[in-house]
């Protein structure tokens, strides 16, 4: 390399110039938006006209005003008034990076909202929807001068919370800088059906530096109406190891991002995201892995799972939906139970029977409690379920998700019945047995609006293992996926016999063993000693597994 003091003076003035500019245009970029909105945006404009739409949604059982998302096509043509009057909420989605800006509307519930319309509007359609247990409605008016009214009834078709079922969105990632704007965020979640939603700060991705920031952690970073709750997260990510949640937790881990992900760069794939789990622990958190650990291109999640220090497993978000890892963990007695969220802002359009909020979404059942350590509870007890839209059960020996059922030494044959209810279309239904279909005949009835497919049947199990039901719905057209749900599982246990799968166990130490290759001679650490503890981890996990397959 060319040395600088062999520089003239002028050119190597202008050199360090040039340097320090470029490290300040970064920092700058870096920290704008340390107390700036990068997110979203609430609000919008002007009427766009002397011409407005007084729109009136309720609930069908009252005639009350309710919370509810709703969307406008005018002459044909999705429309979105920058004018909502303040029985309304406009928000803006936004995702820099990847050019995603989406705007949602909202009815608040405290009366009729007025919206603008565009110049020479003449016909209106306006759609409603209040998450998964309510139809959503739809309604056309023609446009007259003065004063144009359209009023929606949204009738609630099921009400899980009456068997202590509360719906949640896992996975969030919006700038919460000002307390005051939590009462806004908490009728979104109402109006989108959920009972509480995870925000959680993470470093890179949408931009270089840190954001969807909050102002606190732990309970004074919570909010509340006394019916829905808002928890503050982290989402702690190593471009190698993978993405993992870390729901609730009291203090942020740092350095939020490891592996080369994010400004400050920390290039070391150190720590470990084992032990970053079980800090977050530490820390009063719920700590799983996110994206059906998918994400990472040398994922660690299997063998932190096979350790003991994850507590739930995230199969379904806005884009993705991944059952095989889980699966296989399942197979070798490792239960975690499932988790589910949008990832919002990534990917955030919806077809109009969406919610915004929690289109793929988890019920938990904390008889009906919505407290964080309830939640807590009912995730660590298996009583959990996913859904982008149907809704799904299942019962093995009259006995529910999270629930075990007892086998004498033989075996023998258990009763399984699923169901899958929706107001939309239906595609399918089945029954999995240690990770694989039952084969089975699938009742199908219309009940009224609503579908409603089920299956009966016995299977025999001869060894200890688990028994789950998923099915897939309507086709969701602006995220060109299907509409899935899948339930929490029912152990079955055979005897005295542990659950386990030598094929799975082998699979997995083939996995770890090119893992512990891998961060040996790729992983880049400040010090042996870090990739010591690392590969010592990996050695563990082979050895527990080893220890399964001789029992």
């Amino acid at each position: 390399m060319f040395p600088m003091c062999r520089l003239p003076l002028n050119i190597r003035n202008l050199f360090l110039a040039t340097v320090v500019t470029f490290w300040a245009t970064i920092a700058g970029f870096v920290h704008a938006h340390e107390h700036e909105l990068v997110t979203h945006k609430f609000g919008g404009g002007e009427p766009e006209s002397s011409e407005g739409l007084t729109i009136n949604i309720v609930d069908k059982a009252t005639g009350e005003p309710i919370a509810a998302r709703f969307s406008m096509m005018v002459d044909g043509e999705t429309y979105t008034p920058d004018f909502v009057d303040e029985n309304g909420i406009r928000f803006t989605s936004i995702h820099e990076s990847k050019n995603q800006r989406y705007t949602v509307l909202y009815t608040r519930g405290s009366g009729p909202v007025t919206v603008g319309l565009p110049v020479n509007a003449s016909n209106v359609v306006v759609s409603a929807a209040r998450g998964f247990e309510y139809q959503a409605a739809k309604g056309s008016v023609r446009v007259r001068r003065g004063e144009t009214n359209v009023s929606l009834e949204l009738n609630r078709w099921v009400n899980l919370e009456e068997d202590g079922w509360i719906a949640i969105d896992e996975h969030l990632h919006y700038d919460r800088l000002d307390p005051k704007d939590d009462a806004l965020w908490l009728t979104m979640l109402e109006a989108d059906g959920l009972a509480a939603g995870h925000f959680m700060v993470l470093k890179g991705g949408m931009v270089p530096g840190i954001w969807s920031r909050q102002f606190a952690f732990g309970p004074d970073g919570q909010a509340s109406d006394g019916s829905r709750l808002m928890i503050p997260g982290q989402e702690y990510r190593d471009s190698a190891q993978g993405h993992i949640n870390l729901l609730g937790i009291d203090k942020i881990i740092e350095p939020y991002s490891t592996g080369g992900t994010g400004t400050p760069t920390v290039n070391e794939n150190f720590p470990p995201l084992h032990d970053v789990l079980n800090k977050a622990r530490s820390r009063n958190a719920l700590a799983g892995v996110a994206h059906g650990g998918t994400l990472g291109r040398q994922s660690t999640h299997m063998a932190d799972a096979v350790l003991g220090a994850v507590d739930f497993w995230e199969i379904s978000n806005g884009f993705i939906y991944n059952t095989d890892n889980w699966y296989r963990l399942m197979n070798c007695g490792y239960f975690l139970p499932m988790a589910a969220g949008t990832d919002l802002p990534n990917w955030p359009f919806r077809d109009d029977w969406q919610p915004f909020l929690g289109s793929i979404r988890m019920y938990a059942n904390t008889h009906g409690k919505r407290d964080f350590l309830s939640f807590k509870k009912a995730m660590a007890e298996g009583r959990t379920f996913i859904t982008g839209g149907p809704l799904i059960d299942v019962m093995v020996n009259g006995k529910g998700m999270g629930e075990t059922i007892k086998l004498p030494s033989e075996g023998g044959t258990v009763n399984v019945q699923v169901a899958l209810h929706s107001p939309y279309a239906l595609k399918e239904l089945h029954i999995v047995h240690d990770g694989v279909e039952v084969a089975a005949d699938v009742r199908k009835i219309q009940d009224g609006s609503i579908n409603r497919w089920s299956i009966e049947r016995t299977v025999k199990v001869t060894e200890s293992g688990w028994l789950a039901a998923w099915g897939k719905g309507i086709e969701i057209y602006t995220q060109n996926i299907d509409a899935m749900a899948h339930s929490g599982v029912v152990k079955v246990l055979v005897g005295d016999k542990p659950v386990q799968s030598s094929v799975d166990a082998s699979s997995f130490i083939d996995n770890f063993k090119q893992l512990r290759e891998y961060y040996l001679n790729r992983g880049v650490y400040e010090k042996d000693a870090d990739r010591d503890r690392v590969l010592l981890l990996f050695d563990r996990a082979i050895d527990e597994l080893r220890n399964q397959l001789k029992d």
